[in-house]
């Protein structure tokens, strides 16, 4: 176990109640389900119970407390009630979602390992090897549990998985090997190791490979392990005479010594939260178990016990996502988190929360707040789902289909990978992003929702709600449903085609087809020879925000003659076809005619030509400048809006005498 009689300082030691350190594996009886993981390179999660040894009872045995140091009830039995007397139970470490506690017990004449839940109840051997086996805890996916054991003949650190089978042997070296602890990322494993005279801090592989120093002090250095974001590590050393507790860089640089009490503090281990670290300390003149600040400040006693207390383990609260015990949580604010490359049961919580799972099939709730699910990290093609389902989600990365991630409703927001990914929405607002490659296929469904695609050729389908749709690079086709949407198209020759609702169509670069749908639609091509197609409402052909110059522009009278230059050469520019309705100029010098329906003709910024020719139509030219020529055209027209004060434009031929026209749609503002 790691305890007290590890420490350098003899007063430390000096008890024949301390137990010694050991080492053991074996292969072994069922344990708990292999479906669990834990925190990986992420936002830290919520804080739990706090599990630690203590001898109050005349024997060792495992209790569980709450952060505060009240609730404490014992846990553990120590074999009471078998054939053999009751022994010594110690060493507990809390499973990635806190549902279980390892331990080791020598209630079978040598340490062996045993896992208990932590709600109490059965607790089942795991190892079985006539050496000892101790010092356990669990890798962050949950799948493996690494320890120490002494049946080669030395302390070696050893890997199995959680029902105690598959033992393999990580460290083989001289001197004592000990105090594995995993990484939040499940990559690495720190220990500790003699092999180079004293006893410093080490880093390896999952698998053992690349052994690596990491301290270099002439005092020995001890019980390493890392922050639940994985950018620190605390361990204690007596480097400085007693035994304190330090933090490092995961490299081992920028060591930074936390506690100055005379007195022994040793065993450290982060809170869930990553905001606190508890310890064992003889500061009060007995062996208790400490809480304090990262930066060492702020120490508070949780034990009073007249017994020792030590060795803690402080446990995640635990959290359920769709019916599973939750291994990574978030907070209540804006996390990031980070699964691992196994099974993860991963609950955001409160707050904007983004979540990726990485690899394996993962279990994701969003909880309360703006969620994102990311599968930036993913090569191959994704499809994810917001509208519930199992093992549907992912890429062939997470495992076969139908045995993949699980995202449940609560997420509201998706992003792709390098795949060509089919990602879709639920009800709830949401954001989709296709990512930087491969052809996506993205679904809003209801809700007002976000779409973006990525460099490639995107399909866009925005479904019902006032959603934004943007294609970015790619010949992308982009269809907006009930609501009014918006959709840009962006490089690429693009379609974009209205629904229901006033809808604001923008193909901004390259030669795209905009289509209105059954309502008062906004179109405007941007640059390139762009057909510019009315629907069933009343639609808007606009030239504001692309072209500086003056266009020459007129609906339904001929095939790329409509825009400027920087539409293409005469021929190869825009298309209004005649169920366009209504134009509006650049800021330009314009030239805008109309047809035989009615229309609308804005002329905007400039000393504009405006014709309507039949139909009743409206010419608007109040803009500040003298416009060159103004005519309604054939049939009853309403009255032209022209400048009469300061600039005076032309006389408006053949307008009137209809009264106030109907309204129309505005000029939209976002573009």
């Amino acid at each position: 176990m790691r305890r007290t009689s590890v420490l350098s300082a003899a007063a430390l030691l000096a008890s024949a109640l301390a137990i010694p350190w050991a080492a053991s594996t074996a292969d072994a009886a069922a344990g708990p389900s292999d479906k669990r993981s834990a925190p990986a390179v992420t936002t830290p999660g919520v804080n739990g119970q706090i599990a630690f040894q203590t001898i109050r009872d005349g024997l060792w045995a495992v209790y569980l407390m709450n952060a505060d140091g009240t609730g404490q009830t014992r846990l553990t039995t120590g074999g009471a009630g078998l054939d053999t007397p009751p022994s010594d139970d110690y060493g507990p470490a809390f499973s990635p979602d806190g549902d279980w506690v390892l331990f080791t017990s020598e209630r079978d004449g040598n340490e062996e390992i045993y896992i208990v839940s932590s709600q109490g109840g059965t607790e089942t051997r795991l190892t079985y090897n006539a050496a000892d086996d101790e010092q356990a805890s669990f890798s962050p996916d949950g799948q493996f549990i690494t320890f120490v054991s002494n049946r080669s003949g030395a302390s070696e650190v050893y890997r199995m998985t959680i029902g105690g089978n598959n033992t393999r042997r990580l460290t083989d070296s001289s001197g004592v090997n000990d105090s594995p602890s995993y990484s939040p990322d499940g990559r690495r494993i720190i220990f500790t190791s003699t092999r180079d005279g004293n006893r410093e801090i080490y880093s390896m592989g999952f698998d053992g490979t690349d052994q690596t120093r990491i301290t270099t002090s002439a005092g020995g250095d001890y019980e390493p392990s890392y922050s639940p974001n994985g950018s620190q590590v605390v361990f204690y050393s007596d480097r400085d005479g007693d035994a304190d507790i330090y933090r490092m860089n995961p490299d081992g640089s920028n060591v930074t010594h936390l506690s100055l009490d005379p007195g022994a503090d040793y065993a450290p281990s982060y809170s869930p939260d990553g905001l606190q670290i508890t310890y064992s300390s003889f500061r009060s003149g007995d062996y208790e178990v400490w809480r304090m600040n990262t930066n060492g400040g702020s120490a508070v006693r949780l034990t009073t016990s007249p017994g020792y207390d030590d060795w803690s383990s402080w446990g995640p609260k635990y959290t359920e996502c769709q019916g599973l015990a939750a291994t990574i949580t978030g907070t209540s604010g804006a996390d990031t988190l980070t699964g691992t490359p196994g099974p993860d049961v991963i609950a955001g919580l409160g707050g904007n929360d983004t979540i990726r799972g990485l690899e394996g099939p993962d279990t994701i709730c969003g909880g309360s707040g703006v969620d994102t699910v990311s599968y930036d990290d993913h090569e191959g093609d994704v499809s994810a789902n917001l509208t519930g389902g199992v093992g549907d989600d992912g890429s062939a990365e997470d495992g076969p289909a139908g045995a993949r991630d699980s995202i449940g409703k609560d997420v509201e927001n998706l992003s792709g990978g390098w795949g060509s990914d089919t990602l879709t929405g639920n009800s709830l607002a949401n954001e989709i992003d296709g990512g930087s490659a491969g052809r996506n296929a993205l679904t809003g469904g209801a809700g007002n929702d976000s779409i973006k695609g990525g460099n490639d050729d995107d399909s866009i389908d925005a479904g019902p709600g006032d959603d934004y749709a943007v294609g970015y690079g790619g010949d992308d086709t982009i269809s907006l449903g009930d609501g009014d949407d918006s959709a840009v198209g962006y490089g690429g020759d693009d379609t974009i085609k209205g629904g229901e609702g006033d809808d604001t169509l923008d193909g901004h670069d390259g030669d795209d087809t905009l289509i209105g749908g059954g309502e008062s639609d906004w179109l405007t091509g941007g640059t390139g020879g762009d057909a510019l197609i009315g629907g069933g409402g009343n639609d808007t052909v606009g030239y504001t925000y692309y072209h500086s110059g003056g266009v020459v522009a007129s609906i339904g009278a001929g095939t790329g003659d409509d825009g400027n230059r920087i539409d293409g050469p005469v021929g190869e520019r825009d298309t209004i076809r005649g169920s366009v309705e209504n134009l509006h100029g650049s800021v330009g010098n314009d030239t805008l005619t109309g047809n035989a329906a009615d229309n609308y003709i804005d002329g905007d910024f400039g000393a504009d030509s405006l014709f309507g020719l039949g139909g009743a139509d409206r010419l608007i030219a109040n803009d500040g400048v003298k416009d060159t020529k103004l005519d309604c055209g054939a049939d009853d027209d309403y009255s032209a809006v022209r400048d009469t004060v300061g600039v005076t434009d032309p006389a408006a031929s053949s307008c009137g005498p209809l009264g106030n026209p109907p309204a129309r749609q505005t000029r939209p503002t976002f573009l």
